[in-house]
């Protein structure tokens, strides 16, 4: 399993293949116990932007040797601010999934916990219900014993 962050440059159509566990045909899957072999969700996020290029500056500021090297700069700053673009990109990417998770879980969690519940109010109502049937059927021996003494 791959994991991680991919780049490619590059024109025309451009396939992209995903597993998420579950086997194909042909594919070397069935060596996996089945157990392994389930579907999972898997998520992802393809952009697609043009490489940017820094505009032309004067000449005048490009080539005076006492000025700082204004071109290679700009195109620093491009960089470094396209690389910091990416890197929220993909802190937004992973809030998104994480939040989605975080839902994922928490209706598992609330379904669980309604099931606990449930069991409890059962379990509640048997142990209500052999309590005050063994009360009863202690009064109904110890009744049985009494009318029986008062004969002798």
């Amino acid at each position: 399993a791959s994991e991680g962050f991919f780049s490619t440059k590059g024109q025309g159509k451009h396939w992209l293949c995903l597993e998420n566990g579950f086997p194909h045909p042909g594919s070397d899957m069935d060596k996996i116990p089945t157990r392994q072999r389930v579907t999972r969700t898997i998520g992802f996020a393809v952009r697609v932007k043009k490489v940017p290029t820094v505009p032309g500056l004067p000449e005048e500021l490009v080539n005076d040797g006492n000025a700082p090297n204004v071109a290679g700069t700009a195109a620093r700053l491009t960089e470094l601010t396209q690389h910091l673009n990416e890197n929220f990109q993909v802190l937004v990417d992973h809030m998104s999934f994480m939040k989605q998770r975080e839902m994922v879980h928490r209706e598992l969690h609330e379904q669980t916990f309604t099931k606990v519940v449930w069991w409890n109010i059962l379990e509640i109502a048997t142990v209500v219900i052999v309590t005050f049937g063994q009360v009863l059927n202690v009064w109904w021996i110890l009744s049985k014993r009494n009318s029986s003494a008062r004969y002798y």
